[in-house]
C-alpha cells in the first residue's frame, strides 16, 4: 500500500493585501479620485484604470478597517456604476469594464475547505478542491445559484471546482460547498440483513416500492437506489405489484444493496432509525411462507443415519430412481458404527469366505447428483455426512421436513446367543424336542414354525424351534448341568442394527493336505490349507413397532470325521439349517436338532492270539462306545430403542459379571434371560 501526499493543486502564490486600518469617507466623489485614494495612497498597490471611468460614490465607514475591507467597499462600489476590478497574476489590479478587461488573465486562488484567509478581491479564478463530495455531484447542487461561466470546470479526476466570479459571489459560493462537503460515510448508517427463505432481489423490490401507508403514519422502511431495478421475481412479485404506481418520498434516502450470492440485503441511509424500520420490513417478509424461486445450496448435516441412504430414500420420495449403489456401499448406520454381517447363502464349508464387517468398508467421495421434480437435485456428501440440496427455500423445507422424520437414532437389537452341547443319554436318548413333546407336553412351544403358515411346515425338517417355554427350559438345562451333560460352546452377546446381519462364528482351523511336490533333489513340498470347523450363526433381526423381532437365521455346523482309507485325509461332516422365525423382545428362542452320533470299535490282547475264532476273547478285549450329542442354540433378541435401553442393558450386564465374580465363576451354564412381560 502506498500513501500520497493528498496535494492534487499547488498552493496560492499572491500574498494579502497589507496596510493600515483606516476610516473612509467620501461624499458624492467622483470614481477616478475614489479609485486614486484607495490603491495608491492607502493601499499603495499597483493598478491600471481602463478608461473612461465615470461617475460618483459616497462611501463611509463609522470605525476604521482593514485593507481587505476596503477593497471589498471599493470592489462594491465600482458594481454599483457598472465596472468591475481584477487582480492579474502579478497582483496589479485592474479596473474599467467587462468587455475592457476580458484580455486581462486573472490571478488563481486555491481555496481549502475550512481556510479562513480571506479571498482575493476583484474578479478572480478560484480552485476549490472537494474532499469527501464528488465533483460532478457538487457542480450539479451549484448550477441554480451560479451562472454557466461561474462554474469554468469540473474536474472529476483530482475532484475539484474551478470557479470564476466576484469576492462576493465566490464567497457565497465557497459558503455553499463547504455545507455540502461532509464526511458521507461516517454519517450514513449500514446494516447488511441475511435472508433465509426470500431471495434479495425480491427484498429489494418490496423495500423499492413500500410507500408511506406501510405502518400506521410511520415512515416506510427503505426504497433503492435511483438506478433502475430488474422486475421482482419469485413470490414477492405479487406482494409488490399492488404498489406500483404508488410514489415513494424516500427515494434516494434509503438504499438497498442485494447481495445475491450470500443471499442478503445491505440497507445504506443517512438516518439511524431507518434501519430499525428496514429490520421490521425484512422480518415480514422474510417467512417461509414467502420463498422466493431462485435456486441456491443447502446443507442438511445428518445426525444419525448414513448420508447416502437417505438420499436414496429422498430420490423415490421425491419422483426420481435412487441411483445404483456400488459395492460396498452404504449401509444406512451412523457415522463411526460398526455392523458385524455374513453372506445370506449358507456358508459352504470355508468360514473364513464370510464377507468383511459392512460397517468398516470406506465410503468415499460423494454420491452423484439426482435431479427430482421441478429442478430439485440431491447429493450424498459421504465424506462430512451431510446431503446437499440445490433448490429454493420452499423446495428446501419439504425436504427438510421429510428429512427430520427420517433421520432418527436407528433400532438396534441385542443378540444373546448361548451355544451349547448336550449329551443325549436316558430320556434324552431321542433328542431334545422329543423330550420336551412327549415329557413335557406340547404346551412347550414345540413346532413354533407351524404357527407362521408363510414359512412351511418344521417337523419333518433337520431342526426344531422351541418358545415360550423358558420356564421349562431354563429346568431341565440347569438339572442337566448338574449332571454334567451339558457343554457350554460359546455365549456371545453381541448388538446389531436393525435389518442388518450379525455373524457368530466358534470353531478351530483344521490343517488339510492339498498337494505334495516332489523335486528333482528329492525335496517333497507339501501344500497344507486351513479348513474351518465348529458352529456358524448369522443373525439378521427385523423390528416392526409392536417390538416383534422377525429373525432371519442361518446356522452351520462342520465336524472333523475319521480318517479317509483311499486319501489319507480327514472326512468332514458339514450340517447347515436355515430358518425365518418371529419372537418379542426378551423372549427365547430355542434351536436344535443338529444331533451327532460318534461310535467307536477296537479290540485289544495278545497278538495272533486274539484272532483265533470263538477263543480270541480269552487272550483279548474288545471295546464299543457310542457318544450321541446334540447342539442346541438359545437366542434372545432384545430391542432397543433409544440411549435408555442401552443404558440398562450396560446395567444389566455389570450386574451379571458381578455376580459372577461373587460367585467364584463356577457356574457351568450362563443364566437365561428372565421372561418378559407381555
Amino acid at each position: 500500500m502506498l500513501r500520497g501526499t493528498d496535494r492534487i493543486v499547488g498552493p496560492n502564490r499572491a500574498a494579502p493585501v497589507a496596510g493600515a486600518n483606516t476610516a473612509l469617507r467620501f461624499e458624492a466623489a467622483p470614481l477616478a479620485d475614489v479609485v486614486h485614494a484607495i490603491l495608491r495612497e492607502l493601499l499603495q498597490v499597483n493598478y491600471v484604470v481602463h478608461p473612461p471611468l465615470n461617475g460618483s460614490v459616497t462611501l463611509s465607514t463609522g470605525q476604521p478597517v482593514s485593507a481587505e475591507r476596503a477593497l471589498v467597499l471599493l470592489e462594491a462600489a465600482l458594481q454599483a456604476n457598472g465596472y468591475q476590478m481584477l487582480r492579474d497574476a502579478a497582483g496589479t489590479y485592474h479596473v474599467g469594464k467587462a468587455e475592457q478587461l476580458r484580455a486581462v488573465v486573472p490571478g488563481v486562488a486555491v481555496r481549502d475547505l475550512g481556510a479562513t484567509a480571506p479571498l482575493p478581491a476583484g474578479q478572480g479564478v478560484l480552485v476549490v478542491p472537494l474532499r469527501y463530495i464528488g465533483a460532478a455531484e457538487m457542480a450539479a447542487i451549484l448550477r441554480p445559484f451560479a451562472p454557466d461561466p461561474a462554474i469554468a470546470r469540473v474536474d472529476a479526476l483530482r475532484n475539484l471546482l474551478v470557479l470564476t466570479g466576484t469576492r462576493g459571489q465566490l464567497d457565497g459560493w465557497l459558503d455553499l460547498v463547504q455545507t455540502f462537503d461532509v464526511d458521507l460515510l461516517r454519517g450514513m448508517s449500514v446494516g447488511v440483513f441475511p435472508l433465509q427463505h426470500i431471495g434479495a432481489r425480491d427484498v429489494e423490490a418490496a423495500l423499492r416500492l413500500l410507500s408511506t401507508t406501510g405502518g400506521a403514519g410511520r415512515a416506510p422502511a427503505a426504497a433503492a437506489a435511483g438506478s433502475p431495478t430488474p422486475p421482482p421475481a419469485g413470490n414477492a412479485a405479487a406482494a409488490t405489484d399492488a404498489v406500483t404506481n404508488v410514489p415513494f418520498p424516500l427515494l434516494g434516502a434509503v438504499r438497498v444493496l442485494p447481495l445475491e450470492r450470500a443471499n442478503a440485503v445491505v440497507i445504506v441511509t443517512p438516518r439511524a432509525e431507518y434501519l430499525d424500520l428496514a429490520r421490521e420490513w425484512i422480518a415480514k417478509l422474510d417467512l417461509p411462507g414467502l420463498g422466493s424461486s431462485d435456486s441456491q445450496l443447502f446443507v442438511y448435516r445428518v445426525q444419525n443415519g448414513n448420508a447416502r441412504h437417505l438420499a436414496d430414500v429422498l430420490a423415490g420420495l421425491f419422483g426420481a430412481a435412487p441411483p445404483a449403489t456400488p459395492p460396498g456401499g452404504s449401509t444406512g448406520v451412523a457415522p463411526g458404527a460398526t455392523v458385524q454381517s455374513a453372506a445370506s447363502a449358507p456358508p459352504a464349508g470355508n468360514y473364513a469366505s464370510l464377507p468383511a464387517v459392512a460397517g468398516q468398508a470406506a465410503q468415499q467421495g460423494t454420491s452423484p447428483a439426482v435431479t427430482l421434480t421441478g429442478g430439485l437435485r440431491v447429493m450424498a456428501d459421504q465424506y462430512n455426512n451431510a446431503i446437499l440440496v440445490w433448490g429454493s427455500a420452499g423446495q428446501y423445507r419439504q425436504v427438510e421436513q421429510a428429512l427430520k422424520r427420517l433421520d432418527v437414532a436407528p433400532t438396534q437389537v441385542l443378540i444373546e446367543a448361548s451355544i451349547i452341547e448336550v449329551q443325549l443319554v436316558d430320556d434324552l436318548q431321542y433328542g431334545i424336542q422329543w423330550f420336551f413333546t412327549d415329557r413335557h407336553g406340547s404346551n412347550s412351544g414345540s413346532g413354533v414354525l407351524n404357527a407362521l403358515a408363510n414359512l412351511g411346515d418344521a417337523r419333518g425338517a433337520f431342526t426344531y424351534t422351541l418358545r415360550g417355554a423358558n420356564g421349562n427350559i431354563r429346568a431341565v438345562l440347569n438339572a442337566l448341568a448338574e449332571k454334567s451333560l451339558i457343554k457350554v460352546i460359546s455365549s456371545p452377546s453381541l448388538m446389531v442394527l436393525d435389518n442388518h446381519t450379525a455373524s457368530i462364528v466358534v470353531g478351530n482351523q483344521q490343517p488339510v493336505r492339498t498337494s505334495e511336490t516332489v523335486t528333482t533333489g528329492g525335496n517333497v513340498t507339501t501344500s497344507i490349507t486351513y479348513k474351518d470347523t465348529g458352529v456358524s450363526l448369522t443373525v439378521t433381526p427385523s423390528v416392526n413397532a409392536g417390538d416383534l423381532v422377525t429373525l432371519q437365521l442361518q446356522q452351520a455346523v462342520t465336524d472333523v470325521g475319521a480318517v479317509d482309507t483311499a486319501t489319507g485325509q480327514r472326512a468332514f461332516l458339514q450340517r447347515q439349517i436355515g430358518s425365518r422365525v418371529a419372537v418379542r423382545t426378551g423372549e427365547t428362542l430355542v434351536l436344535g436338532g443338529l444331533i451327532r452320533d460318534n461310535s467307536t470299535s477296537g479290540n485289544a490282547g495278545l497278538p495272533v492270539a486274539k484272532d483265533i475264532p470263538l477263543f480270541g476273547w480269552l487272550f483279548g478285549a474288545q471295546n464299543r462306545s457310542a457318544n450321541r450329542t446334540e447342539l442346541l442354540v438359545l437366542i434372545t433378541p432384545r430391542v432397543l430403542r433409544n440411549t435408555d435401553d442401552s443404558a440398562e442393558v450396560a446395567r444389566e450386564l455389570r450386574q451379571r459379571m458381578q455376580t459372577l465374580l461373587g460367585a467364584g465363576l463356577h457356574s457351568t451354564l450362563p443364566p437365561l434371560p428372565a421372561p418378559s412381560n407381555p
